[in-house]
């Protein structure tokens, strides 16, 4: 083995030392300065050199004036007699040096500085800020609303930590969030399933942690790996509980999911939560407005609130003691939530009202009235279901959910056609069971060929659904299919006076702004949708079992109803009367729906959820009633 030379040593250790960054650096800097400045002034003393007209000086003074020479050369030129210039110019020489050299550190080290905090890497000291893990087209909608629930607070933050560069992440959310109020967005880049990197947006002190499914073959075991290192991480400390919310793509990982996260996370199955949706919406023109309303922050918020005063009250009493909101529901001392319960249920102490109020400052009772308006309806209107024929066209991993779930909701004797551009046949008879209410069939054929369309005889269905083919497409050509088949089928509508209940699945909400030129008011936009549950939940983990109650098919859910079902019309009435007819029929008054404005996306396509209890309101023919009922008629 060959020996190693003294140089070599030497220069081993200098590099070492040299690697440790600027603060070795400058310490080199300063020892060197040192030992230069006391050897200079050792030599001036022991030889006895001064400036021409000044006594010697002893080492002490020396010492200042060569340290003054190093910082500032120019006193030189008031020095006298060559001995002392050529001590003086030396020790000049390397102030020179050392001073460039110290610039010419702190600048790089200043840079690199710079260079690291731009790759996201920096500790996140925050207390009771969101923290949204991951990166998704998503995540701008859930931005948003969060943006709109911390409108009122003083100092909002939220912390997105995702494997995406943090600049390109700050450009993009500049761009397309501009507006943030007195909210703070921090980015900081890092592996979510990693816990030394979860630990940089200090998860600890967080009010809420959004888990959002990455885009991948795979996104819910990234979903259920994140957990783990969320929960695992904490486990075995005295720390309180982390508010998860955790989005999964496929409802078949839920109880999986659940056996990781346990009581911490509340999940929201994005397949389930859609398919139901559009199930629902489908059946019920202006549905998915209603729900986009319930669950968005820009108009009404769910709260739930607890007034001692209330116990004892029937739920039909609670219901016209809130002049300001709209009741949805209760949550029993238990942690129950119930959606539309029993109006004669009696409230306890611990029970809590579920009310949708624009803020919390909205929230206050007041008087009831002491009498039933005259212009109420009383009658009951007798179930009268016949079998219905749907349309679905189109295909992805969400038609089997949504067939089994129409099957559930359709009188027997229904019957399905499903027609795609791609070959379902495979996947029809493998996830699609035996049905007990639908007839179905299913053929290949294009969806956006005007002559196919025509030959299906449109005015044979009282519903159609157009889905995305997310599984062949990119999201953009897939709006792109589903907005040319929605204005053949709308033009279809036209041309036949035919009046169907369509609903299309929209990717991007961008596309929805381009579709309204269809005069369709009714899309599930999915990434929307369930950003939209992410976020409410966000802020309020309980609000999901409302959601759970109401995507159901036992118990309530919203519908619309004509409104002579409940006023007369032509008269006018104050909602406190719709909201006393509904209670009399088992239901709670949301809000209406007026026909005169279907059409007009700046009035809200004539929804009044949440309207005050005191206005004054006259209903047409062809308005609608919204109401939490189980049944639709």
């Amino acid at each position: 083995m060959s020996q190693f030379s003294l140089r070599d040593k030497l220069r081993y250790r200098w590099d070492n030392l040299m690697s440790r960054g600027p603060g070795a650096m400058i310490a080199v800097l300063a020892f060197c300065t040192t030992l230069g400045v006391v050897a200079a002034a050792a030599f001036v003393t022991l030889l006895g050199l001064h400036s021409e007209g000044r006594d010697p000086s002893g080492l002490g003074e020396n010492v200042w004036i060569a340290l003054m020479r190093t910082l500032d050369p120019s006193n030189l030129a008031g020095d006298t007699g060559w001995g002392y210039r050529a001590v003086m110019l030396v020790i000049s020489l390397v102030g020179i040096f050392v001073l460039s050299a110290l610039i010419s550190i702190l600048s790089s080290g200043l840079q690199v500085r710079i260079d690291e905090l731009r790759k996201g890497r920096s500790l996140v000291v925050e207390r009771n800020h969101v923290i949204i893990l991951g990166w998704s087209a998503k995540i701008f909608t859930i931005l948003s609303e969060l943006l709109l629930s911390n409108h009122s607070r003083q100092d909002a933050c939220i912390v997105i930590l995702a494997e995406r560069d943090k600049v390109a992440m700050e450009d993009e959310l500049r761009l397309k969030l501009p507006k943030r109020g007195r909210t703070r967005i921090v980015c900081r880049a890092g592996n979510p399933t990693d816990p030394m990197d979860l630990d940089i947006v200090s998860p600890q002190t967080s009010k809420a942690i959004v888990v959002m499914a990455p885009d991948g073959p795979n996104p819910d075991a990234e979903t259920v790996k994140t957990i783990l290192a969320l929960t695992n991480r904490r486990r075995g400390k005295k720390q309180k509980p982390y508010h998860i919310v955790a989005e999964l793509r496929d409802s078949a990982n839920l109880k999986l999911a659940k056996l990781v996260g346990k009581e911490e996370v509340e999940f929201v199955a994005a397949d389930d939560l859609v398919a139901r949706l559009t199930v629902q919406a489908c059946r019920q023109l202006g549905l998915s407005l209603v729900y986009t309303e319930l669950m968005d922050f820009g108009g009404g918020e769910m709260y739930f609130h607890e007034n001692h005063k209330m116990a004892g009250q029937t739920y039909a009493d609670v219901i016209l003691s809130y002049p300001h909101c709209a009741v949805v529901g209760l949550q029993t001392e238990n942690g129950t939530v119930t959606v539309n319960p029993p109006k004669d249920y009696r409230l306890s102490s611990g029970d809590k009202v579920v009310v949708l109020a624009e803020d919390e400052h909205h929230i206050r009772t007041g008087a009831r009235p002491t009498s039933l308006g005259s212009a109420i309806v009383r009658e009951q209107f007798p179930a009268d279901r016949k079998p219905e024929k749907i349309l679905l066209l189109g295909w992805n991993d969400k038609a089997p959910i949504i067939i089994r779930e129409l099957d559930r909701y359709m009188p027997k004797g229904s019957a399905l056609t499903v027609v795609s551009t791609y070959d379902v046949s495979k996947p029809f008879d493998e996830e699609v069971p035996m049905l007990n209410n639908l007839t179905t069939e299913y053929w290949t054929s294009s969806t956006s060929d005007r002559t196919i369309l025509d030959g299906l005889d449109l005015t044979q269905y009282q519903h159609a659904l157009v889905l995305a083919y997310s599984n062949h497409l990119d999201q953009q050509e897939c709006d792109a299919q589903t907005l040319m088949t929605l204005l053949n089928l709308r033009d279809i509508c036209d041309e036949e006076n035919h009046r169907c209940g369509l609903l299309s699945e929209m990717l991007d909400i961008r596309n929805r702004e381009l579709a309204q030129v269809t005069r369709a008011d009714d899309f599930v936009v999915s990434d929307r949708l369930v950003s939209l549950v992410l976020s409410q939940v966000t802020e309020n983990k309980h609000i999901m079992r409302i959601f759970d109650d109401l995507f159901h098919i036992e118990g309530s859910e919203p519908f619309l109803k004509p409104a002579e079902h409940y006023v007369q019309l032509g008269v006018d009435v104050d909602f406190y009367q719709v909201a006393q007819s509904a209670i009399l029929k088992n239901e709670t008054a949301l809000g209406y729906r007026l026909k005169s404005l279907n059409y007009e996306p700046e009035q809200h396509y004539g929804l009044r959820l949440n309207p005050l209890k005191s206005q004054m309101v006259r209903f047409s023919a062809g308005d609608q009633v919204i109401v939490l009922a189980e049944t639709d008629v």
